[in-house]
C-alpha cells in the first residue's frame, strides 16, 4: 500500500480504538455493534476509495489527460497538413518519396535521442520537460504558418523543421508516459494507461487529422497551421502546471544511468520482447498508412482532401471506442492479446489494400483502430506494471526508441514500394508481413504470451 493508504489506515485504526474505549463496561451486544458499525462503514468506504480503478479521482491525472487531448489534437493536425503541403509542391512521381523523406527526417532525431530523453526523464521533473518541448513544437508550427501564408514552393525547410520536432519528441514521449504512475494508484494504473492512450492517440489519429483535413479543405493550409500553433501552446501551459515528485538522484552520470536502463531491460525477457514488438507497427502499419493515405484518397478513392483527415479519423475512432471498452473489464491474458492483435491488424490491412470504395474503407479502418487499441494499451500497461518506478523513464524511452527506429524504415519501404508499384501494393505487402510476424509472436514469444 502507498504512503497515503497507510496514513488513512492508521487514522481509521485510531478512531476505532477511541470508539472501543468509549463503550461502557457491561454494555449489551446491540450497543457494542452500534458503536462499532460507523467504523466498519468508514473502513469499507475508505477501502473502496483506495481500490477504485477510476484515475479521474486524481486531479493531476485529469489535467494530464486534458493536456494529452490538446497535444494529440495539435500533433494530429500536423500529420495531415505537412503531408498535404509537400504533396502539392512536388511532381506526381515524387510525391511518395518526398512525403516519406519528411517523415524520416522527423523520426531519425527521435531515434538518436530517445534513450537520452528517457534518462533525462528519470533525472528532471517531467512537467518542465513537457512544457519546454511543446513550446518548441509550437514555435516550429509558427514557421509552418509563415511558409504557407507566403505560398513558399521549396520543401527543404520542412525537413529541417521536422528534425527539430522529432528531437523534441525524443524527450516528450518518455516524460509524458513516465509521469502517469506518479499520479495514480496501482489499481488505477491500467485504466489510466488506457484513458491516457485514448486521450492522446485518439486525438492524434482521429480528432486532429479530421480537423486538419476539414480546415485545409475549407479555409486552407494556413488556418490549419494556426490551429496547430494554438493547441500546442495550450498543451505546454497545461503540462507546466502538473507537479509530481522530483526523480531521486542516482549519483551517477547520464551515460551510466542510460546503460543501467539498457541492462535492466535486456535482463528481463518479458520487457525486452514487449519493447521489440514495437517494430511491427512502426515498419508495417503507421509508416505505410501515413505515406499512402494522401495518395490513395485522390488516386484510388477519387475524393477531396478532407477525406485524408476523415480516414485518419476512422482509424482513430476505432482506437477510441475499443480503448473505452477495455476500461470496463480487465482481460486476463493481456500478453496473448498483444501478440494476437498484431496478426489481426495485419489481416485488416490486407483487406483495406484491396478496397476501392470509401464506403468499405471506413469500417475496415475502424476495425484496424480497434486492433491498434489492444496492442498500444496493453503493451504500455504491461511495461509500466512490470517496471520499477526509478527505471520508468528509461524503459519507456526504449519502447519509444524502437518505434522511432522502426518508423523511418516503414516510411522508407513504403515510399520505395509506392513509387515502384503503387500505394495498394505497399499496403498489401505490409499487411502480409505483419500478419506473419503476429502469428510468429503468438507461437514463439512465451514470456509475453503468458503475461496476465
Amino acid at each position: 500500500m502507498d504512503q497515503r493508504g497507510s496514513a488513512r489506515g492508521a487514522h481509521l485504526l485510531c478512531e476505532g480504538v477511541a470508539t472501543h474505549a468509549s463503550i461502557e463496561p457491561g454494555a449489551s451486544g446491540a450497543a457494542v455493534e452500534a458503536a462499532i458499525a460507523p467504523d466498519a462503514t468508514a473502513v469499507a468506504s475508505e477501502a473502496a476509495v483506495v481500490e477504485s480503478r477510476n484515475p479521474f479521482r486524481s486531479p493531476r491525472f485529469t489535467r494530464w489527460w486534458l493536456a494529452s487531448l490538446v497535444a494529440g489534437t495539435g500533433v494530429g493536425i500536423q500529420a495531415v497538413t505537412v503531408a498535404i503541403f509537400i504533396r502539392d509542391r512536388v511532381d506526381l512521381a515524387a510525391r511518395a518519396s518526398a512525403i516519406a523523406g519528411a517523415l524520416i527526417a522527423q523520426s531519425l532525431p527521435g531515434a538518436l535521442l530517445a534513450l537520452f530523453g528517457g534518462t533525462v526523464a528519470d533525472r528532471i521533473e517531467r512537467r518542465r520537460i513537457l512544457a519546454r518541448t511543446y513550446t518548441v513544437a509550437a514555435v516550429v508550427s509558427v514557421v509552418y504558418v509563415l511558409l504557407s501564408a507566403a505560398d513558399a514552393r521549396a520543401i527543404w525547410p520542412i525537413f529541417v523543421l521536422g528534425a527539430i520536432v522529432g528531437a523534441a519528441g525524443a524527450f516528450t514521449n518518455p516524460a509524458r508516459q513516465s509521469m502517469l504512475p506518479l499520479m495514480v494508484t496501482r489499481a488505477q494504473l491500467q485504466n489510466g494507461v488506457i484513458l491516457g492512450t485514448m486521450g492522446f492517440m485518439a486525438t492524434f489519429q482521429f480528432l486532429g487529422p479530421m480537423i486538419g483535413g476539414v480546415l485545409t479543405d475549407v479555409w486552407g493550409l494556413t488556418i490549419a497551421f494556426v490551429a496547430e500553433v494554438l493547441l500546442l501552446a495550450v498543451a505546454a501551459y497545461l503540462f507546466s502546471g502538473i507537479r509530481t515528485e522530483a526523480p531521486p538522484r542516482s549519483g551517477a552520470g547520464v551515460v551510466a544511468d542510460l546503460l543501467e536502463g539498457v541492462h535492466y531491460v535486456v535482463r528481463r525477457r518479458e520487457l525486452l520482447f514487449l519493447v521489440l514488438l514495437a517494430v511491427i507497427p512502426g515498419v508495417f502499419f503507421m509508416g505505410p498508412f501515413a505515406v499512402t493515405v494522401p495518395i490513395v484518397v485522390p488516386d484510388v478513392f477519387r475524393a477531396s482532401d478532407r477525406w485524408v483527415g476523415i480516414l485518419w479519423g476512422c482509424f482513430g475512432s476505432g482506437l477510441l471506442l475499443c480503448s473505452i471498452a477495455l476500461t470496463f473489464k480487465r482481460f486476463r491474458r493481456r500478453g496473448f492479446a498483444v501478440c494476437a492483435s498484431t496478426a489481426a491488424a495485419g489481416t485488416v490491412l490486407i483487406v483495406y489494400s484491396r478496397i476501392e470504395s470509401l464506403l468499405l474503407a471506413v469500417p475496415a479502418l475502424l476495425v484496424w483502430g480497434a486492433c491498434a487499441a489492444v496492442f498500444i494499451n496493453y503493451v504500455v500497461a504491461l511495461l509500466q506494471e512490470q517496471t520499477e518506478p526509478r527505471m520508468m523513464g528509461r524503459v519507456m524511452s526504449m519502447y519509444s526508441l524502437v518505434f522511432f527506429v522502426a518508423a523511418p524504415i516503414g516510411y522508407a519501404q513504403a515510399g520505395a514500394v509506392t513509387s515502384l508499384f503503387g500505394p495498394q501494393a505497399t499496403l498489401f505487402s505490409s499487411g502480409i508481413c505483419a500478419t506473419a510476424l503476429g502469428l510468429a509472436s503468438v507461437l514463439l514469444l512465451k514470456p509475453v504470451r503468458e503475461l496476465e
